[in-house]
């Protein structure tokens, strides 16, 4: 079985950069990282990802439109949102948080985003081999 691939989409390029080396480390995970909604959304429909991890608030396409689009266009990948931890209960409607397969709040650690991925990862396991 080979690694999972994610995309991880959040406008601070240092964040994306500090996942990326987290995530990797173990060797499990091969991480793709996109700075805007936009570019993110044009790399999710164009390559298949196992996981897609969005910033809820970026400029330009948010990542709640992120998250919608991909739910209309590709309903089998899950998709874990981030959100800054004290803004998660005005931005994470009930609605958005059924829709999405996960919620992190930021700043986030090792252990919850590990969790959050296991967690969508086996939510959508059926497609997985």
């Amino acid at each position: 079985m080979g690694k999972t691939k994610i995309l991880l989409i959040d406008d601070e390029a240092y964040f994306c950069k500090a996942v990326k080396l987290n995530l990797e480390h173990g060797g499990v995970y091969e991480v793709t990282t996109a700075q805007s909604g936009e570019d993110g959304l044009r790399q999710a429909t164009s390559d298949d990802f196992d996981l897609i991890i969005t910033d809820v608030r970026m400029p330009g396409l948010d990542g709640k439109t992120v998250l919608r689009t991909l739910k209309a266009k590709r309903s089998h990948v899950p998709v874990v949102l981030l959100s800054i931890y004290h803004d998660d209960d005005l931005v994470i409607t009930p609605d958005l948080g059924r829709l999405a397969d996960g919620v992190i709040s930021k700043p986030i650690d090792h252990e919850q985003l590990e969790q959050a991925i296991h967690q969508a990862l086996t939510k959508h396991s059926p497609r997985r081999s």
